[in-house]
């Protein structure tokens, strides 16, 4: 197979480098680890700090520690794993992107170089 000088310069363009997008996503995760942390305001809600006494609301709270704890983790583990990477690497995240629901992750993850809003709650948000 032969590809056109243009046709190989389009495909480079639809790829992502692998490092920048290891960082994005490692980013990402940090963002959620601290966004998972801020739900132990919910512990200072009146009427909250006493349920804590019931075994399974503690282990609640216990388990928003654990998901911060692993959030936190893995997103050091790929800004990490990141710096190994020969930055010529690179990915074609199309498919991936496309199954990402919320439309400014997406962008972020396809664009890991450009920055990330400053402002909270610019993402989409889906009540059930």
């Amino acid at each position: 197979m032969h590809m056109t000088k243009q046709a190989i310069t389009k495909a480079e363009a639809d790829h992502t480098p692998l490092p920048g997008l290891l960082n994005a996503v490692g980013e990402e995760l940090h963002h959620l680890a601290a966004a998972v942390e801020r739900l132990h305001a919910i512990v200072e809600l009146p009427g909250v700090r006493d349920s804590l006494r019931d075994a399974h609301c503690f282990g609640v709270v216990q388990g928003i520690d654990h998901v911060t704890q692993n959030l936190v983790g893995i997103s050091e583990f790929l800004s990490t794993l990141a710096t190994a990477i020969p930055d010529e690497w690179a990915l074609d995240t199309t498919a991936a992107c496309d199954v990402v629901l919320i439309a400014s992750l997406c962008e972020r993850l396809k664009r890991p170089t450009m920055p990330r809003p400053t402002s909270s709650g610019c993402d989409e948000c889906e009540f059930f």
